[in-house]
């Protein structure tokens, strides 16, 4: 984008430089620096200007300032005379309308997907699938905020197609990064308990959620989801999702799932290279948006058995005979039994389970904790031992250790032991908060 084109957006200035110096990427860290970047400084633990004068001796080609830093502008100039510098009044308002100008320049497809938990996963797995056909710009990492999700967008660079994950803690935050990044092909994974502290009830977290369908084309609804299965939005396609589909069949859960799908007639038997039981319901919906944007059959069912899992989420690693399984970067009351009952249900030898608070429960907290230890002892889920950290697990402990479970509590994760996991097979789960991470040995082995 020309320099000129950036000073169309409101309250801009040129301070330094040529209207028609080009601008080729934007970063909000002068630890990312290509060619022609414009450096954006944010406010956030620290002030984003205080890196402009990094970011000047690291290449940046320019940056944005709002007033009050002349002092920062004359030093930056005396490093390099030709940078150019655009004063705005907001940093992040600034972000924000560029996204949404270059929003209006796309004429290609747009997926956002937003859900209350495993957002990122069917997002991978939708990347997987069209990676096999399409030049993909997709958000990276947990990029899925109002910093993350337009800067993403931003840095659009002649993709074909846009995928962009959509999060949120509170009301009003979907429908904001819907009407930047106006999406014509839409998707929620679930409604969950994620968060509610904020949106209070299901009801809200249900209304947040499904905002983002407003304006698109296509909306694709998980069926196998109890509160999705009976949204029906208005004025778009509704094309519905699930393991109960007539046309899915012969689903074999194993080291490796597996089902056959039939199309047209024809029947294809498809494999996913894991054994986490929800990642058929994904790869579902990958395969339907693939086969709407008019992908071959076989060409989806390749992108799905290249499909990773993402590193801390269900992320197994080796521990000699033993398994660690690392699925502590975020938390859901769901997720949480989901990852309970599979590691109970697995032939893995010397289980023992580690959790962590579920964090933004808000007044639901010692609720739901208490849930966590009510659904271990009625499934009568067998753990060798199971430790528990944080404030809210103190819940869960007191009703497991009333009920004869071999239960441990602790008020920190610097006061766990590392050595449990020497010898044992272990699954780890909490907010990221609670920082689980610290147990993983540094040196390990991903399968």
């Amino acid at each position: 984008m020309l320099i000129k084109e950036l000073l169309e957006i409101k309250n801009t200035k040129l301070i330094n430089g040529n209207e028609n110096d080009k601008i080729n990427y934007y970063s909000i860290s002068t630890k990312d620096i290509k060619k022609n970047t414009l450096f954006i400084p944010l406010m956030g633990k620290t002030d984003g200007h205080n890196y402009i004068i990094d970011g000047v001796n690291n290449g940046i080609s320019g940056f944005v300032v709002t007033k009050n830093h002349s002092d920062i502008i004359k030093k930056a100039l005396e490093i390099n005379k030709k940078l150019i510098i655009i004063e705005v009044h907001n940093s992040l308002t600034f972000l924000h309308d560029l996204a949404t100008k270059i929003r209006q320049n796309i004429d290609i497809p747009v997926i956002a997907l937003t859900g209350s938990y495993g957002k990122t996963s069917q997002r991978e797995m939708i990347l997987s699938v069209l990676n096999e056909n399409f030049k993909v710009l997709s958000t990276q990492n947990n990029f899925n905020n109002e910093i993350g999700m337009p800067l993403t967008l931003a840095n659009y660079n002649n993709e074909d197609i846009i995928l962009l994950e959509l999060g949120t803690n509170h009301m009003g935050e979907i429908a904001f990064l819907r009407d930047i990044c106006k999406p014509n092909i839409t998707l929620i994974t679930n409604i969950g308990s994620a968060h509610i502290g904020n949106f209070k009830n299901l009801r809200n977290t249900f209304k947040e959620k499904t905002s983002i369908t407003k304006g698109s084309k296509y909306f694709f609804r998980n069926m196998d989801d109890i509160m999705l299965k009976k949204y029906k939005p208005k004025n778009m396609e509704i094309i519905s999702y699930s393991i109960l589909d007539e046309n899915i069949t012969n689903i074999i859960y194993g080291n490796k799932n597996r089902y056959t799908v039939k199309i047209d007639q024809d029947s294809y038997k498809v494999t996913i290279n894991s054994d986490i039981k929800y990642l058929i319901n994904y790869s579902i919906a990958a395969m339907k948006i693939g086969l709407l944007l008019g992908m071959p059959i076989k060409d989806i069912i390749k992108g799905i058995s290249k499909f990773k899992v993402t590193s801390g989420r269900m992320d197994k690693i080796t521990n000699g005979k033993y398994i660690l399984i690392n699925d502590c970067y975020n938390a859901s009351f769901e997720t949480m039994i989901n990852g309970l009952n599979y590691f109970n249900n697995s032939a893995y030898p010397s289980k023992i389970v580690i959790l962590g608070d579920i964090l933004e429960l808000g007044k639901k907290s010692h609720k739901i904790h208490k849930e966590i230890a009510k659904y271990i002892i009625k499934n009568k889920l067998n753990f060798k031992e199971i430790h528990l950290v944080g404030k809210y697990m103190l819940n869960t402990y007191k009703m497991l250790k009333y009920k004869g479970f071999t239960v441990f509590h602790y008020k920190t994760i610097d006061e766990v032991n590392p050595k449990i996991i020497k010898n044992n097979s272990v699954y780890l789960k909490a907010s990221n908060g609670i920082q689980l991470y610290k147990l993983i040995p540094k040196e390990k082995t991903s399968i």
